[in-house]
């Protein structure tokens, strides 16, 4: 430590023992990484090949050459290039399994089950489309931890397990020939990856009460993972069909070769998972994110632009045979290696996930390179992180990636507050981890922090389940536990919400100049609505479904003019009676705010896990649990999925929403836009109303929000009973048709408020002095 502190600090250090050597690179001393050459295993395999890397590893001129790169940094650069190579590989393998899998699956219901799948509709080819993709996610997060034994759960070490049920036997069948129809119609690969799958679910062997000793009971142990991807019913679909062993072979296949290479040298490489970071793999399945499935509704064939080549990741165009003859010969796309040429078909009910039109553009779905997410994140943290600010009080920064597709950027937060915190913390202490434990305690530090401190949001669905999947892959460490984000990954539209600002009650009447009234001028964000103000969100603004596409408006006349003439009457300055109410309004939201702070704050802490991390206290009582339950009281309480009543983040996301419609409300429906009595008392009653519940049982907290969450918050939910009354969106939706479109629109749209969806976050924050 002394030498790496010097004024002109050396890059390596050597230290030589009778038994073993270390060299130590100046970069990497503060992640506990190192070279360790133990004598006794180099001399004892008598193998030149051994001795002839040791030697280059350690040589002057290896290290400290005197023109160009070192060794080492010639071995980096090779091993990110060729990280960089197999994740392009494994995105082609990935997208072309997810059709496999689809079109197999497909295959099975019409041919085996003789069910009636010719009415393929957009419904059945997303669900589908999505159900493959979460069985690919499991294969490479058992592609990931197999070829890793350092964390400590495929019991590697086990002969039953690497040759009875590991995804790398598997890997050795992938190029045996299946001649037989019994063989290439054998459900061996798929017996054996459910079995595998079943193992992760439920675990075996692993009693976490009474440690057992392997071959005590079985011959391997393996712990259960907790996580929603390995859940049962997270494939529907898929878990009601069987795969053949012809299609899982080359899905193995797929995803354990390189692609063929151009040119004459055809040889694929056999693709090693121990090479490849989360980042890498954060860019393979982000790459999909964009991608959609859907169904030939009759034979098409693929199309592109003349003078390019065809390739399956970039956008794709389909044609009928009725339009093929309008393209060129440039333009059409052939099979690879057909003689003669053979034109690239979809025969009709055939499935297909590719990235159509221009979803790319319209989904803003780009990987970040790791050096790019590197740097950002590393300047970012410099800003927050002064040199004298203790190491405790890293663990309490929150960091929030507003489009976070795979999370890139929350991981790398992740790894550098980890080692920021465990280097500021083993100098505030004057110890040192020993080299042995350093990455696991790094894994428990990166865990800590991913579990407690990140937060996302995105506006494609599919990123939620990436991102969770990512983070998890990146913390995982030897105890197998699993963190839980129910309250930190959301599903949204960063830029488009409602947000905490008001205006003053003064601006909502008639003003002399149209500049001098509310929607011309810029609410004023505050922590609450102060006497004489209203909250933005209850108030029209000029552009509300303020379409100008004159394409559209020769196609809908009549609407336009519509909405036209609602949005000059709904804009009308307001009348005292009615900047009463909307000032009452704004303190029962407030009210509601409050109690809905208080009631994610507790249910988050309720949720959270006791766990260690080095340099601070033990845990005295380790609370863990399990994650499904965290699910129940994440649906029952906060987001009233399922229940009598709701919460009263409900009711204000409701309203919020209503607002964010009134923007996007389509031109077709410009009928049912509401007048502004209309929206003043639908909006009122989402804020105040009450609904009586008369079958009601003695436990009516249990019958209002469900049992598990009745016993985990008991207080907290009579408060809501009591306090702002009983709600049941269902009978108000009946009653009330236009907020049902209002909620479905907003589930279509994404809306998202930010000060609402993590209020105890905001809250946390202004007690500390600050707004937000």
């Amino acid at each position: 430590r002394r030498s790496f502190a010097a004024d002109h600090p050396p890059r390596w250090v050597l230290l030589l023992s009778p038994g073993q050597l270390l060299l130590i690179e100046r970069g990497k001393w503060p992640q506990g990484r190192l070279l360790r050459f133990v004598f006794e295993d180099l001399f004892g395999r008598r193998e030149d090949a051994t001795l002839q890397a040791t030697a280059a590893l350690l040589h002057r001129d290896c290290l400290l050459p005197a023109e160009g790169m070192s060794l080492h940094d010639s071995l980096d650069d090779n091993s990110h290039k060729h990280a960089f190579a197999v994740t392009g590989d494994l995105k082609y393998a990935l997208r072309e399994c997810i059709e496999l899998i689809g079109n197999e699956a497909i295959w099975y219901r019409r041919e085996v089950r003789k069910e009636r799948v010719f009415q393929l509709d957009d419904q059945l080819a997303q669900e589908l489309g999505l159900e493959a993709l979460r069985y690919m996610y499991r294969l490479l997060f058992l592609f990931y931890i197999e070829a890793r034994p350092e964390l400590g759960y495929a019991p590697l070490q086990s002969e039953a397990y690497r040759k009875g049920y590991s995804l790398e036997h598997l890997r050795d069948l992938e190029l045996v020939r299946l001649n037989a129809p019994e063989a290439q119609d054998g459900f061996y690969i798929h017996n054996s990856i459910q079995q595998l799958f079943r193992l992760i679910r439920d675990g075996f062997g692993h009693n976490p009460d009474q440690e057992l000793t392997v071959g005590q009971h079985s011959t391997f142990e393996m712990r259960r993972l907790d996580s929603a991807l390995f859940r049962d019913g997270a494939t529907p679909l898929l878990d009601s069909v069987r795969l053949r062993d012809r299609v899982l072979q080359k899905v193995v296949h797929l995803m354990s070769l390189t692609r063929p290479a151009k040119g004459r040298n055809k040889r694929r490489g056999r693709i090693s998972y121990a090479q490849l970071g989360i980042n890498q793999l954060g860019a393979v399945y982000e790459a999909l994110l964009s991608y959609r499935g859907f169904f030939a509704e009759e034979d098409l064939y693929e199309v592109k632009r003349a003078g390019e080549d065809p390739d399956e990741l970039a956008n794709a165009w389909f044609v009928p045979l009725s339009e093929l003859h309008k393209y060129t010969e440039e333009e059409r796309v052939f099979i690879p290696g057909s003689a003669p040429k053979k034109l690239k078909k979809h025969d009709q009910g055939t499935f297909i996930y590719r990235l159509a039109g221009r979803d790319r553009e319209k989904s803003a779905s780009y990987y970040t390179p790791e050096s790019l997410t590197q740097c950002v994140v590393k300047y970012a943290l410099k800003e927050l992180i002064p040199d004298d600010m203790p190491a405790e009080r890293i663990l309490d920064l929150t960091v929030c990636e507003p489009a976070m597709g795979s999370a890139a950027f929350l991981n790398e937060a992740v790894n550098q507050l980890a080692e920021k915190y465990l280097h500021r913390r083993q100098r505030e202490l004057n110890q040192r981890i020993p080299q042995a434990d350093y990455a696991d305690e790094l894994q428990k530090a990166k865990h800590y922090i991913a579990d407690r401190n990140v937060y996302g949001v995105d506006l494609n669905p599919v990123a939620q389940e990436l991102a969770e999947v990512s983070l998890w892959l990146n913390c995982i460490h030897k105890d197998g536990h699993v963190p839980w984000f129910g309250y930190q990954l959301v599903c949204g539209n960063s830029l488009v919400g409602a947000r905490r600002q008001v205006y003053a009650s003064d601006l909502l009447t008639k003003a002399k100049r149209a500049k001098e009234r509310w929607h011309e001028l810029a609410p004023e964000r505050v922590p609450s609505a102060k006497p004489g103000t209203v909250y933005h969100f209850l108030l029209p603004d000029r552009g509300m479904a303020d379409y100008r596409n004159k394409a559209a408006k020769q196609y809908e006349p009549e609407n336009f003019a519509r909405i036209s003439k609602w949005r000059k009457g709904f804009c009308q300055p307001f009348t005292p009676e009615e900047i009463t109410e909307l000032e009452d309004l704004s303190t029962r939201i407030d009210a509601l705010w409050a109690l809905h702070t208080e009631q994610l704050e507790k249910d988050r802490r309720e949720t959270e896990d006791t766990l260690p991390i080095w340099g601070m206290p033990t845990p005295q009582v380790t609370h863990r649990t399990p994650n499904d339950w965290k699910d129940r009281i994440h649906d029952q309480g906060v987001f009233s999925k399922g229940t009598r009543t709701v919460s009263p983040y409900r009711r204000l996301k409701l309203v919020m929403d209503y607002w964010c419609a009134l923007w996007f409300w389509p031109i077709g429906d410009a009928a049912t836009l509401p007048t502004r009595d209309e929206f003043l008392t639908e909006i009122s009653l989402v804020i105040k109303g009450s609904v009586f519940q008369p079958d009601l049982g003695p436990n009516q907290t249990a019958d209002l929000f469900g049992e598990e969450y009745a016993e985990h918050a008991d207080d907290i939910a009579k408060r809501i009973a009591n306090e702002i009354g009983m709600l049941d969106l269902e009978k108000l939706f009946e009653q009330f048709p236009r907020l049902k479109f209002v909620d479905e629109l907003a589930t279509r749209r994404h809306f998202h408020h930010w000060e609402v969806a993590f209020a105890d976050v905001f809250y946390a924050k202004r007690r500390d002095g600050e707004i937000g």
